[in-house]
């Protein structure tokens, strides 16, 4: 992964030229919607996109603040990209399709071009993975952070969305790849600095700056899965919002959370790190559940896609989530997962 594009620190401290808001999207943002004749080329109010027939349109936002949701510093073409995966992310946990996306930018006066070049150009880079395009947003000016949103629009097989609220007592508790990568970089990034994390556990620090949405994972899990969800507030946090909305309890094997090898050996040397595990955030990977007797279709959905799927638990009647040690021992939670207010 690349780091070399200039930061808002540093692209701060070079000329900033001023530019209107038509001039603004003129550069930037109207090559990004050339492909999507509904967009109108970004010179109308409004955009149209149309889904097949038989279809039907499904919808997600997700805002990023400086300061909360990326750093200062952070290259803005990672920035772009993260924007765009984590609400990717949420159609894949819908089992949806993405179609195109809107984008709103709120950002200080006095803003670099340079800075924007780089944050429309990775932009460029991830609709070209994805297969999707900017259909149409909104741009203004604040004394605040940089504020971003983006609501990406996908598409799905009428009656075929996955809830939240679909998990039945019995079911298995799945999740994609491995999980607490991300949450194990913020804590180095507060213990240790960017820098060193960087250094010394990149494969981290990447899992962190730029998340996999699982898209295809999640259009295979339409017609399999009884509830899913993006693991972006953590493990344990995401977990009870299907149990929550399924009105039903969980049961977690400590031992089966996917870790990888870093994060392994991390936690192998301070148990504390377990707490980043199951209830820090920015996974990403999608947590589902699904009847007993679709362990043979999941696991070969595992072997389609060439990723990991691990069966970390089942759902239970009652309430509330049981993580439990190898002893059958149920293991204290202190960190119940990311919280906006």
């Amino acid at each position: 992964m690349s780091c070399v594009t200039p930061s808002w620190s540093v692209a701060m401290k070079k000329n900033q030229l001023r530019v209107n808001e038509f001039g603004l999207i003129e550069r930037f943002f109207r090559p990004l919607a050339v492909n999507n004749p509904g967009s109108a080329s970004l010179q109308d109010d409004c955009a149209t996109l149309s889904v097949k027939k038989g279809y039907q349109a499904i919808y997600s936002m997700d805002t990023m603040v400086e300061g909360i949701h990326f750093f200062k510093d952070d290259p803005a073409d990672l920035i772009a990209k993260k924007l765009l995966r984590v609400n990717l992310s949420d159609l894949a946990a819908s089992g949806g399709h993405p179609r195109g996306y809107l984008l709103a930018l709120c950002l200080p006066h006095g803003f670099p071009l340079k800075w924007l070049e780089n944050f429309s150009a990775g932009l460029q880079d991830d609709q070209t993975k994805f297969n999707v395009s900017l259909v149409g947003g909104d741009t203004t000016s604040s004394n605040g952070p940089i504020t971003l949103s983006i609501t990406a629009i996908g598409e799905i097989p009428k009656g075929r969305v996955i809830r939240r609220a679909g998990a039945m007592v019995g079911d298995d508790i799945f999740v994609s790849g491995c999980i607490g990568d991300a949450a194990i970089a913020l804590k180095l990034f507060e213990e240790i600095g960017r820098a060193k994390t960087l250094k010394h556990y990149p494969s981290l620090y990447n899992r962190y700056i730029l998340p996999e949405p699982r898209i295809g994972l999640g259009k295979l899990l339409a017609g399999t899965a009884t509830a899913c969800i993006d693991i972006s507030d953590g493990l344990y946090a995401d977990l009870n919002h299907i149990c929550l909305a399924s009105k039903v309890g969980a049961k977690i094997e400590m031992g089966a959370i996917p870790l990888s090898i870093c994060a392994t050996n991390i936690i192998e040397k301070n148990k504390d790190y377990w707490e980043s595990v199951y209830g820090g955030g920015d996974d990403y990977e999608l947590l589902f559940t699904a009847n007993k007797d679709q362990r043979n279709v999941i696991e070969n959905f595992a072997s389609i896609l060439n990723i990991s799927i691990s069966k970390v638990g089942c759902i239970q009647s009652g309430k509330g989530i049981s993580i439990l040690d190898q002893f059958g021992h149920v293991v204290p939670v202190r960190s119940f997962g990311w919280q906006h207010f």
